[in-house]
């Protein structure tokens, strides 16, 4: 038999004591098992990021932030895009028809490079319904819209009148976003929605040298004539008219922003808790198209564009516009699909695009954590 010493016996007493402590009134009981947490895009090429690679799209990023930042790596999260280049918020009626007579199928997805105009935005999120089993599910929901709707060319033009720009603004960032808001937040009733605001396609920073380019390449203009235009002479022209295009660019940002801050605030109005939040870009005047500092994708120095997919819509475009019957852009419509990354984030810009999401949608998920939490635990105290 084992001799033990009186400090021995103690010892293993006092340790004794601790372990059933520990057990009866400290239970450890492992975390509950979490289903994942699904993130859903939806929405244009802003949403779609054109021109990118898959993991560089500011969606993605924002899905491995959630994963690596928010949950530490402790719950898997899920990652939906039904995003795709020059979705509209919905058809416009005279193209649906147009649609409709040709035999084209709306409901198709074709590769998100393509810039078309459908399947709408409204028509991606009904899409994204029927693919999960519990719509209930959804936390965070991105999505960007609008600018399809009004044409990039009327954002710039300084030719188009001031009244119809602004009332183009109201029709479709305002009141077009206001009717997708309330559809997104129907579906999925429990996720958190941030709309991702535009940014100043030129500015008085931007070189016209580039703007030029863009616009010859655009319009297939003969390389070797394009100095008949781009000449001394013409430059003080295009430098006119670049002023002209920055003041309607900062109009744009300005006007659509409050647009979307306001049918933001009428839908969080008609919902139990403010759901819905809004993201300001982060490029700006001096990081936007052709400038030095350019956070957008530009042309090269062959007047190619220097994006990283440019390669794949050279095969892409020919592929899927052979099969659609309707060109919104009629004959420039494969000219259009190749070039449509140029203006549309780089890289670093969406990575600024990540980070501005982040900012504004961390404290709304923490909070969101923080009720689920209190309900789990019999409510708030």
């Amino acid at each position: 038999m084992t001799n033990f010493s009186r400090r021995q016996f103690l010892g293993g007493m006092v340790s004794a004591a601790a372990t059933v402590a520990a057990g009866r009134i400290f239970p450890v009981s492992p975390a509950p098992t979490e289903r994942p947490f699904e993130i859903l895009a939806v929405g244009d090429s802003l949403m779609s990021a054109q021109g990118l690679r898959p993991t560089n799209k500011f969606s993605w990023l924002v899905k491995e932030w959630v994963e690596r930042d928010l949950f530490a790596g402790t719950r898997q999260v899920n990652y939906k895009t039904k995003a795709h280049s020059g979705a509209r918020i919905s058809l416009h009626p005279e193209e649906e028809a147009q649609m409709l007579r040709l035999g084209d199928d709306s409901q198709r997805f074709h590769h998100p490079e393509i810039n078309i105009s459908f399947p709408c935005i409204g028509t991606q999120i009904e899409t994204a319904r029927r693919e999960y089993a519990d719509p209930g599910t959804v936390d965070l929901i991105l999505i960007s819209g609008g600018i399809t709707d009004i044409l990039v060319a009327n954002v710039v033009n300084p030719f188009l009148k001031k009244e119809r720009f602004v009332g183009l603004i109201e029709q479709y960032c305002h009141a077009g976003m206001t009717g997708l808001l309330k559809k997104a937040a129907a579906i999925f009733p429990n996720a958190k929605i941030a709309v991702v605001g535009y940014f100043p396609i030129i500015s008085t920073k931007s070189d016209v040298d580039q703007i030029s380019r863009y616009l010859f390449k655009a319009v297939s203009f003969p390389h070797p004539l394009q100095f008949g235009i781009a000449n001394p002479f013409s430059k003080q022209f295009m430098k006119v008219l670049r002023k002209k295009m920055a003041l309607r660019s900062e109009l744009w940002v300005a006007e659509s922003n409050r647009a979307f801050q306001r049918s933001i605030a009428s839908v969080n109005n008609g919902l139990e808790t403010d759901r819905i939040v809004f993201v300001p870009t982060p490029i700006t005047s001096e990081t936007c198209f052709a400038t030095e500092r350019s956070m957008l994708w530009r042309t090269d120095k062959d007047n190619h564009p220097g994006d990283e997919m440019y390669a794949a819509r050279k095969v892409e475009c020919p592929s899927a516009l052979a099969e659609i019957k309707y060109h919104h852009y009629g004959k420039l419509a494969l000219r259009m699909c190749e070039l449509a990354a140029i203006g549309h984030p780089n890289i670093e810009g969406s990575i600024a695009y990540a980070n501005a999401i982040k900012t504004v949608v961390e404290p709304v998920l923490r909070t969101g954590q923080l009720d689920r939490l209190y309900s789990i635990n019999g409510g708030r105290s």
